[in-house]
């Protein structure tokens, strides 16, 4: 049997599959070539983060002000021009710049009001304790808010003179009456020596101890303020009204050479060139309630004086040198004189030359 011959009509090509039949009916139409897919939209690159901004950032928390403004600044720029990440890093350095700037900036404002809202006075008067020892003032008053004084040239006739300076135990605050006998007693044995000038039975000793705000804040040193209330005013300093050739022992400072020890409590100095038994290391006020022996009394001067010199020398001392203290016998301590004495001595004979840091 013979396959007859396609028709003219029919398409040489079947029908590709699937078809679409349009809703009329009408012939069926091969779909059209599907579109070709779209390109994927092409992956950013990651930004990197500037190492300028991450360095803004921790030297602002650091509190290192200047560097980490330079290092916001050069952040800023180049995360704008390279399109790095960073810039909320930057502009946190900054804010923690800003911060320390304003922490430091109240605190130097607390302090200006301390040393100047309340120790200058509008007047010009300053209170007493901004005075060091050997300073000179006039016009002393003294007030229920402290002892306020106009400076004055030591050479120029004055009124009186801040005679020393005494440092209280580092304990807690003890309280204003306890702290005013301790400053009290401290200073009388640092001034008694200014009793040998010739204005000595005029001099009218007045103490400053520190307050509790300055306690807390580690500054316990009491003034020993010395106001002349004889006629007239002080001609000149008051070291200058005095022997110079020997000192009472609470005028003793370190540095002095003493020729040889003497238990009167006057004694002589001399230039440190020339031969001498002992010379001071310090001179500190001893503290404590009642006398604590003899063996208590030594171990108790060996470790001030310990500390004294390892200020002055560290761990290495000078290996010509011993050390001898003095300290106050029994009745001396219940009679509160508790100044305590730190000397060096030539381990080989006398010494010929200072030792001592100055």
């Amino acid at each position: 049997m013979t396959t007859p011959p396609p028709s003219d009509d029919a398409p040489n090509d079947p029908v590709p599959f699937p078809a679409w039949v349009p809703p009329d009916g009408s012939t069926p139409q091969a779909l059209p070539p599907a579109p070709p897919p779209a390109p994927l939209p092409p992956v950013p690159a990651r930004r990197r983060t500037n190492r300028f901004a991450v360095t803004a950032l921790v030297t602002g928390l650091l509190g290192l002000i200047p560097v980490a403004v330079g290092f916001v600044i050069a952040a800023l720029v180049q995360t704008g021009r390279r399109g790095e990440k960073g810039k909320g890093l930057a502009i946190g350095g900054l804010v923690a710049s800003v911060a320390w700037a304003a922490a430091v900036a109240l605190t130097l404002t607390l302090l200006s009001a301390d040393a100047n809202g309340q120790s200058v006075r509008k007047d010009g008067k300053v209170a007493v304790t901004t005075i060091r020892p050997g300073e000179c003032f006039s016009e002393f008053e003294e007030t229920p808010a402290g002892m306020y004084v106009r400076r004055s040239s030591c050479t120029a006739p004055h009124q009186g003179e801040v005679g020393a300076e005494g440092e209280l135990p580092d304990i807690p605050y003890p309280g204003e009456r306890e702290t005013a006998d301790r400053a009290w007693t401290v200073c009388r044995e640092r001034t008694e020596f200014l009793e040998r000038s010739r204005y000595g039975s005029d001099l009218k000793l007045r103490v400053a101890p520190p307050d509790e705000d300055a306690w807390k804040g580690g500054r316990r040193a009491a003034t020993c303020v010395m106001v002349y209330g004889g006629s007239g005013l002080l001609p000149a300093p008051l070291a200058q009204t005095m022997e110079t050739k020997s000192r009472d022992e609470s005028e003793l400072a370190p540095g002095d050479c003493v020729q040889k020890w003497n238990d009167d409590g006057v004694q002589p100095i001399i230039a440190c060139t020339e031969e001498h038994e002992f010379e001071v290391l310090a001179v500190y006020t001893m503290q404590g309630g009642k006398y604590p022996g003899d063996k208590g009394m030594e171990k108790k001067v060996i470790k001030g004086c310990l500390k004294f010199a390892r200020k002055a020398w560290g761990e290495n001392p000078p290996a010509d040198i011993d050390f001898a203290y003095v300290v106050p016998n029994e009745d001396g301590w219940e009679a509160e004189r508790r100044l305590g004495f730190c000397l060096v001595e030539g381990r080989h004979g006398p010494l010929k030359r200072s030792v001592v840091p100055h």
